[in-house]
């Protein structure tokens, strides 16, 4: 009886079964649309991690919703009750047969993309991790029972379940910034991403109060089941009560709604605090700083009048730059440009935006810095001016060829001796692969942001010594034709501008990898020796520390360093930088600054600086709870 009776539930929840092959089908089509080898595994892993998150969540609670209150309003449970069968069997079976449907979706989603590896991997990206895949599997299971148990639950109130769950969303999202500890409400982050070298941390309190809410909202859900027409109140008189419950949940979710708009108000008053102080009583008052200005044959120069003195050899250079530049790219004069020499922001030495420029003068690398922004507003002009969005989202191609131009007026080479060394490192330590330097995502959110620079220098060196010295003109041009499509992304991106320019991008990205594979050769005794750093977080007297650990030796003039960033993903502006100090017990420990810990959880990247060359490993994110006190 118990297996007719799981094949007739499994025969009800075929047009669930229809929408979960469906999405299946979708991410196929999708996968197939996308040029094969153009995503990194890590990438696909992260894009199947967001989808396993939400849509789960989704079709467990829209199953569950009308898993046992179907049965009571379509009146077949007083049909079930004349059968031999106990109302816990008819539980335990609609339970079983909706969680064969619904894992259908994420061991397929996991099937296809690791399928989709197995077609496409590399030599530097070979691995399967069956571990990690695993892993995921299982905590998409129990986001997926978490679901069901939920919308099984608040079924019952038929209507306003989904009411109710949003409720609970929005309340679980503001009770996180007050309370970072409130993520393990959070059912969506057990699939968050976090690794330790190739170890996925598993955050265990999330688990277990997940696995403790499904075994809560199962036990409720069962005992609602079982009371079901047996209470001696009449099911008609349920009806005034579920109507009070759906104003009561609508002035709850309007509630919520004003909170956390007034939340949101007074962080933006928080943020403006720092500026608002000019309006107190005892506040201190600047004399506004006078400014001054210099005109060149191409430049127009605005700057602090107490800087004159440290700014004027860089104007008298300017025109010469200006002129060096413009040789190297093929092109002749334009419009004077904008500079402002009053500083620029955060982690930039400069910054460029169409015919402007903002750079703070250091010493003589502000001739250098110059020449660098200049190269970034020509190749703009080329890639045509205002409608040059695409090359914004060709990162490491855009600071490549200005770092190259940059190290051609300094030393006459497109590449310096230390980013060649910081390349070898990335080449030895298979930090990024060849297919990684057109999808700027999955750059910025793996590895150090600053090596756009090095291996953008040897992208475009190796470009210019396949194809000449006006390789990078054709293929900015190529990006400035009418009909170039505006609405590219990653390798199609790049793949399309070097077809254009008559260019062949796999060849050229064959000999970026050779010409890594050289500089690894060449300093393979400087790379022995550098250590590589492992962070782990630690509480002390209150404060978070990231405490540093190394697998070799610290040569004499290292410095140890660790950097932040605000969540999984930010801008470079948003970096914060602190320097590893020696404690007593012969560790190095890093302060973590309060602003860089976000859902209760620290993004860094431990790094060494040694020769001017600052190598940091891949980005890694890990919860506060997993502190060792000291």
């Amino acid at each position: 009886m118990t297996r007719v009776l799981l094949r007739k539930e499994l025969r009800s929840l075929r047009p669930f079964l229809f929408v979960v092959f469906a999405v299946l089908l979708v991410d196929l089509v999708d996968a197939l649309l996308v040029p094969f080898g153009t995503r990194s595994f890590p990438d696909r892993l992260q894009s199947l991690s967001d989808e396993l998150a939400i849509l789960p969540i989704l079709l467990g609670f829209a199953m569950g919703v009308n898993l046992l209150v179907r049965e009571i309003d379509d009146g077949t449970l007083g049909f079930l009750d004349g059968l031999p069968l106990r109302r816990r069997t008819i539980f335990a079976a609609k339970m079983q047969a909706a969680m064969l449907v619904l894992m259908v979706f994420p061991a397929g989603a996991l099937l296809l993309n690791a399928a989709l590896h197995v077609a496409t991997r590399g030599s530097l990206d070979y691995a399967l991790q069956p571990s990690l895949l695993l892993t995921m599997f299982g905590l998409c299971c129990l986001v997926t029972l978490v679901a069901l148990t939920a919308g099984m639950l608040l079924g019952f109130l038929r209507y306003v379940a989904w009411l109710v769950l949003a409720l609970c969303a929005i309340g679980i999202r503001l009770l996180q910034d007050p309370m970072p500890s409130a993520a393990v409400l959070n059912t969506a982050d057990l699939l968050s991403l976090r690794f330790t070298g190739n170890a996925w941390q598993l955050p265990m309190a999330t688990i277990w109060t997940q696995l403790g809410a499904a075994v809560l909202f199962a036990s409720l859900a069962f005992a609602l089941f079982c009371s079901a027409g047996k209470l001696r109140v009449p099911m008609q008189g349920s009806g005034m009560l579920r109507r009070w419950l759906a104003r009561l949940g609508i002035a709850l979710m309007v509630a919520a709604a004003v909170a956390g708009f007034s939340r949101l108000v007074e962080r933006g008053k928080e943020d403006r605090a720092g500026h608002g102080a000019g309006n107190r009583a005892d506040a201190l008052e600047f004399a506004p700083i006078a400014s001054a200005h210099a005109t060149t044959e191409h430049y127009s120069f605005s700057y602090p009048a107490l800087s004159s003195a440290r700014v004027r050899p860089l104007i008298d250079e300017a025109d010469r730059t200006f002129a060096a530049v413009a040789a190297l790219l093929g092109i002749e004069g334009g419009a004077p440009i904008d500079v402002d020499l009053s500083g620029t922001i955060e982690n930039h030495a400069g910054t460029a935006y169409l015919d402007r420029i903002r750079m703070s003068v250091n010493g003589e690398s502000a001739t250098s810095v110059l020449a660098h922004e200049t190269a970034h507003v020509f190749a703009r002009r080329l890639a045509g001016g205002a409608r040059a969005q695409q090359l914004d989202h060709m990162m490491v191609l855009n600071e490549g060829l200005a770092a190259w131009i940059e190290n051609k007026l300094d030393k006459q080479a497109g590449v310096n001796e230390q980013q060649e060394l910081a390349a070898a490192i990335v080449s030895a330590r298979r930090l990024v692969t060849p297919g990684q330097l057109t999808d700027q995502a999955a750059f910025i959110g793996a590895v150090d942001e600053n090596l756009k620079y090095p291996l953008g220098a040897i992208l475009v060196d190796v470009l210019v010594h396949r194809y000449g010295a006006t390789a990078p003109r054709t293929l900015l041009r190529a990006m400035a034709s009418e009909d170039f499509p505006r609405d590219l992304e990653g390798y199609v991106l790049w793949q399309t501008a070097f077809q254009l320019a008559r260019f062949d991008l796999d060849l050229v990205l064959d000999d970026y990898a050779r010409r890594l594979k050289r500089l690894e050769s060449t300093h393979a005794r400087r790379i022995a020796e550098l250590p590589r750093p492992r962070g782990s977080v630690v509480e002390q007297d209150g404060e978070y520390l990231i405490a540093l650990r190394f697998d070799l030796p610290i040569p004499q003039h290292a410095i140890p360093l660790v950097r932040y960033r605000p969540g999984k993903a930010g801008d470079a502006s948003g970096y914060r930088t602190r320097y590893a100090q020696l404690a007593e017990d012969d560790t190095y420990t890093a302060e973590v600054p309060e602003s860089m810990m976000t859902r209760g959880e620290v993004c860094f990247q431990p790094g060494v600086l040694l020769d001017a060359v600052i190598m940091y490993e891949p980005w890694v994110c890990l919860p506060l709870d997993s502190a060792n006190g000291d």
